[in-house]
C-alpha cells in the first residue's frame, strides 16, 4: 500500500513539475539573431533611358534583421517571426515582417517578405541592378520596392533531407487599385545546403510558375510566368570555385501594351528574358578572399517593334576583413530602338559595405543564416 501511495505522488509531482515547466518556457528568453548590411557605393551615371538622372552615394538595400525563434513543445520544430528595415529612397521600410515555423518535413511562413519570383542570384551588388531581367515583375505598381517584396502565405515541403522542395504561395503584389490576394505560384527546386555549396556540382536547380492579376482597362488580366534556372560548380575545388548561374523567364504577359516606360508596363509586356552569371570564387584555406563575376542580360518584348535590350555587368568584390568589403560594378545596357528610342546607359559604381551577424541565446544551433534573406553579391 506504502509503495502504491509512493508511486501516486512521484507521478502527481512529476507531473505538475511538467505542468510548471511548460508554463515557465514561455518566459524563457527566444533565440535573437541580429543581422545586417550597409552598402554604400558612388554611382556615376550616363543614362539614355533617365537622362536626368545624376552621380550619387547609393545606400540602397542598406537593411537591419532581426529573428525571434524558440522550439516548440515537441522539440521538433522550430518557430519565431523576422523583423527586417531597408533604406529605399532615403526613408527606411518593413521589407520583413513576418511569423514562420519548421521542421524537417516543412517551412511555412506569412507575412511580408521577398516574393519568390526568382530562382538565382546574379552576383551584382544589388537586387534592382538587373531587376528587369532577374525577377518577374509587378505589373500593377510602377515602385522598384514592389517588384521585390509582398505580403504572402508561404509554404515548402520538403523532401530528401531538405535537399528538394516543393513550394506553394499565395499573397499579394502591391497595386494602387486592389490590395488583395492577386498572385500565387508553385514550383520544384533542388538545393544543395550551405556546406556543400563549394563541393557539389549543383547548388540549385529548379522550375517555378508564377501567376498574378492585373486590372487592365475596365478587366482584370492574370499573367502568367515560368521560369526555370540552374547554378552550378564548374569545378569541384572549394579554394577556386568556378560557377556558372543560368535562368530564364518566359511570359505571356497582355495584349495592348505598346510602350515600355516603367515597372508596370514591362511586367505587363509579353517578354521572355535570359540571364547568365559567371563567377569566380578565391577561397585561400578556404576562406573567401574575393570574387570577380560577370552577369550577361537579355530581354525580348516580342509583341512590341524593335524592342530588345541587353546587359552586361562585371562585378569584382574584395574582402578587406569579416564583413568588410570593397566594391566595384561597371553596368552596360543597350537598348533597340523600340526602347527609348534606342542607345544605351552606363553605370560605374565603387564602394563598401559592412554586414554583421550575431546570435544570441542560441538553442537551436541550425546553421541557416539570417543574411540570406536578402541579396547575396558574394557567395
Amino acid at each position: 500500500m506504502r509503495i502504491i501511495l509512493l508511486t501516486i505522488i512521484i507521478v502527481v509531482e512529476l507531473t505538475a513539475q511538467f505542468a510548471i515547466a511548460l508554463e515557465v518556457d514561455r518566459e524563457v528568453l527566444p533565440r535573437i539573431t541580429l543581422g545586417g548590411r550597409v552598402i554604400s557605393t558612388l554611382d556615376i551615371v550616363d543614362l539614355d533611358s533617365d537622362p536626368d538622372k545624376e552621380e550619387n552615394i547609393n545606400l540602397g538595400d542598406s537593411n537591419l534583421l532581426l529573428r525571434f525563434d524558440k522550439l516548440i513543445y515537441s522539440t521538433k520544430g522550430v518557430a519565431g517571426a523576422v523583423i527586417g528595415l531597408t533604406e529605399h529612397d532615403d526613408e527606411m521600410r518593413f521589407q520583413q515582417l513576418h511569423a514562420f515555423y519548421w521542421n524537417q518535413d516543412f517551412k511555412i511562413s506569412l507575412g511580408r517578405g521577398r516574393l519568390p519570383n526568382y530562382l538565382i542570384e546574379a552576383p551584382t551588388l544589388r537586387d534592382d541592378d538587373l531587376l528587369t531581367y532577374t525577377h518577374v515583375g509587378n505589373a500593377s505598381s510602377v515602385e522598384e520596392f514592389d517588384q521585390v517584396y509582398g505580403e504572402a502565405l508561404k509554404f515548402d515541403w520538403f523532401l530528401d533531407r531538405k535537399i528538394q522542395a516543393v513550394s506553394l504561395w499565395a499573397g499579394t503584389r502591391k497595386s494602387e487599385t486592389n490590395n488583395g490576394i492577386n498572385s500565387y505560384g508553385l514550383g520544384y527546386q533542388y538545393i544543395q545546403p550551405e556546406h556543400l555549396h563549394f563541393t557539389k556540382r549543383i547548388r540549385l536547380a529548379g522550375i517555378q510558375l508564377d501567376r498574378q492579376k492585373v486590372e487592365f482597362g475596365n478587366d482584370d488580366e492574370w499573367i502568367t510566368a515560368i521560369i526555370a534556372g540552374a547554378d552550378i560548380n564548374l569545378n569541384r575545388d572549394p579554394s577556386k570555385v568556378w560557377s556558372l548561374a543560368v535562368q530564364a523567364i518566359v511570359k505571356d504577359g497582355i495584349d495592348g501594351v505598346t510602350k515600355i516606360d516603367n515597372f508596370a508596363t514591362q511586367a505587363q509586356a509579353e517578354s521572355s528574358s535570359l540571364v547568365a552569371a559567371l563567377r569566380y570564387t578565391n577561397r585561400p584555406n578556404l576562406l573567401t578572399r574575393w570574387q570577380a563575376g560577370l552577369t550577361f542580360g537579355y530581354k525580348d518584348y516580342s509583341d512590341i517593334t524593335d524592342a530588345t535590350q541587353f546587359s552586361i555587368a562585371p562585378s569584382f568584390v574584395y574582402k578587406l576583413g569579416q564583413g568588410i568589403d570593397l566594391l566595384t560594378q561597371v553596368i552596360y545596357t543597350s537598348y533597340d530602338d523600340g526602347l527609348y528610342a534606342g542607345g544605351g546607359d552606363v553605370m560605374f559604381q565603387v564602394g563598401i559595405s559592412f554586414s554583421l551577424e550575431s546570435v544570441f541565446n542560441d538553442q537551436i544551433h541550425d546553421r541557416n543564416s539570417i543574411l540570406n534573406l536578402e541579396h547575396k553579391y558574394i557567395q
